[in-house]
């Protein structure tokens, strides 16, 4: 066997077989297809009717375009058939009528230039066959007009795929004798650019859009595609592009179906074009909450912004129920620390101990990593690490951390001291010479690695404490408290419950005594479970001995009983 000295591209003749395969079969796809070829022929409107035939119902669809002026082109895979200009600015793929194939058509067309119209039927089977059709001569005095069987699953998506198909489009299109609203692609921008026979609209939201969200409008036909999303650092605002094209581009689709954009110098060039847009946008506004890192792009695209607005969020400690961080007020025009995240209990902790004042000299916020470079921020001293120092008494100390276990011989309850240490480091520090600060604290809450019950949790007191047993049980329920989310767990609010009860009993046990804590538990019971059963300004006295409970109504005139109830 010898091999070919050369060879050459070509296009077999079966692909005609598989030609009803270039489109996915929907009504959608064949109006868009159809309503974008009236478009290039010069149409001002297009009209879109359902009409009952001997066969059935017929979707018609007529434009007031020049009309095709050569019937062989029509069906002539690949050759559109339109002229230099057009092919330059929208490279026409010569494919669009076969989204119709499968389909019984008539096409009838009067073409401007020649002043005649034409006629052709296509039966379902002839699309794929190649067989010669007869042309003859037809009444229709403008444009083109197709009819096309309308099978049921088109009739029952075609109202809204009309709606659909019209949204974007320039051409006034009419369905059933109405006109179908139509929709300016890049309504709502706060700012239109143009670019290389495009507009590019800038938008704010919050959040970034999905891929699959239209960001590329082709004279109605809409493409989802990835674009630049520019967003504050801290959340705040987000910006984005939609590209609105109304010449000639140089951004090419993936043909014939146009439903993606080709990867390529072209595409990047927009996305850049895009970022651009939305960092002049940005710049207009003279302050913004941009990174560090969109800064400087933004510089590299030749746009000049300042710095980001230089404050923060007060640093407030998170609770343990939340994954999220609390925000805080503003902080500005003051000097600031930076106090990173740390674990749930030590952020309780060491809030309760720096929350008179501000003993640090500065108020403590939030940092935001993505800020790193600015100057300002690069300014601001911060937090290294936290620890507490706890002695018990004759010199038995103990340091504590994030991430440390409790001492095995620790038991809750009061201690001689607990100070608070802060290690903090100013803008060009070595680390090895950061202050440390020392301030004393009055509660430390210590829950092992991997506690089920709030009584194996280590709770201590300074010995000068003054806080009170509803103070120190919502601590406790902040710095601990998490739902089991496990489907057989009791619902949130019933988990809250218990673990608020638990938490105050410990503290009433902690603060007040055994005696004291238990008799309140008591009562909460009553109050929870048993009051109700109680009639009206009726009284009961009840005595628990053993777990045999007494219990009997007391004499109404007994005002010594009533005023104990009370």
């Amino acid at each position: 066997m010898t091999f070919p000295t050369t060879i050459n591209t070509m296009v077999s003749p079966s692909l005609l077989t598989k030609i009803s395969r270039f489109s996915d079969g929907g009504v959608l796809a064949a109006l868009l297809e159809i309503i974008q070829n009236a478009r290039r022929a010069g149409a001002k409107r297009i009209d879109i009717t359902q009409v009952k035939a001997d066969q059935g119902l017929v979707l018609r669809i007529r434009d007031d375009g020049c009309g095709i002026a050569d019937p062989v082109k029509f069906l002539a895979l690949g050759d559109s058939g339109w002229d230099e200009k057009i092919a330059r600015s929208e490279d026409p793929a010569g494919m669009g009528v076969f989204s119709l194939a499968g389909h019984h058509v008539t096409v009838r067309s009067h073409p401007a230039a020649i002043g005649a119209a034409w006629q052709v039927s296509i039966p379902p089977h002839a699309w794929e066959s190649g067989q010669a059709l007869d042309v003859i001569p037809s009444s229709l005095d403008q444009g083109t007009e197709i009819e096309i069987d309308l099978p049921e699953a088109w009739a029952q998506q075609l109202e809204q795929s009309v709606k659909s198909a019209a949204r974007f489009c320039p051409v006034s299109i009419w369905f059933d004798g109405n006109r179908q609203p139509y929709e300016n692609f890049l309504h709502g921008a706060v700012r239109i650019e143009e670019w290389e026979g495009c507009r590019i609209g800038v938008f704010t939201d919050k959040y970034d859009l999905h891929r699959e969200q239209p960001r590329i409008n082709f004279h109605g036909l809409t493409v989802c595609c990835r674009l630049p999303f520019v967003s504050d650092a801290d959340g705040g605002r987000g910006w984005y592009a939609k590209v609105d094209i109304v010449d000639t581009c140089p951004i090419r689709f993936v043909l014939p179906a146009r439903k993606e954009i080709l990867q390529g110098a072209a595409l990047e060039a927009l996305r850049e074009a895009c970022e651009a847009a939305i960092f002049r946008t940005i710049a207009r506004k003279g302050h913004h909450r941009l990174s560090f890192a969109h800064w400087q792009r933004a510089r590299a695209l030749g746009i000049s912004l300042p710095e980001a607005a230089p404050w923060l969020h007060e640093w407030t400690p998170r609770t343990a129920e939340t994954d999220g961080v609390p925000i805080g007020e503003r902080v500005a025009g003051e000097p600031m620390i930076l106090m990173p995240a740390d674990q749930t209990h030590i952020e309780q902790a060491v809030n309760r101990a720096v929350a008179s004042g501000r003993p640090l000299g500065a108020a403590l916020v939030r940092p935001i990593d993505d800020f790193a470079g600015y100057v300002w921020y690069n300014a601001i001293p911060r937090v290294l690490g936290c620890s507490f120092r706890i002695e018990r008494g004759e010199g038995d100390i103990c340091d504590y951390g994030a991430d440390m276990e409790p001492p095995s011989d620790f038991r809750s309850g009061r201690v001689e001291a607990i100070s608070l240490e802060i290690a903090v480091q100013g803008q060009d520090v070595p680390t090895e010479n950061v202050d440390v600060i020392v301030l004393p604290a009055d509660v430390l809450i210590m829950p092992p690695d991997r506690w089920t019950d709030l009584e194996e949790v280590i709770i201590l007191l300074g010995a000068d404490s003054a806080i009170t047993p509803c103070e120190l049980a919502s601590l406790i329920e902040a710095a601990c408290f998490y739902p089991d989310e496990d489907c057989d767990a009791d619902s949130y609010h019933t988990q809250q419950a218990a673990f608020e009860m638990q938490a105050r009993f410990v503290a009433n046990m902690l603060l007040l005594g055994e005696d004291a804590a238990v008799l309140e538990r008591v009562r909460e019971a009553m109050r929870e479970h048993v009051a109700w059963l109680i009639p009206k300004d009726r009284a009961i006295r009840m005595q628990a001995v053993n777990h045999r409970v007494e219990a009997s109504f007391a004499d109404n005139d007994d005002m010594s009983v009533l005023s104990a109830v009370e």
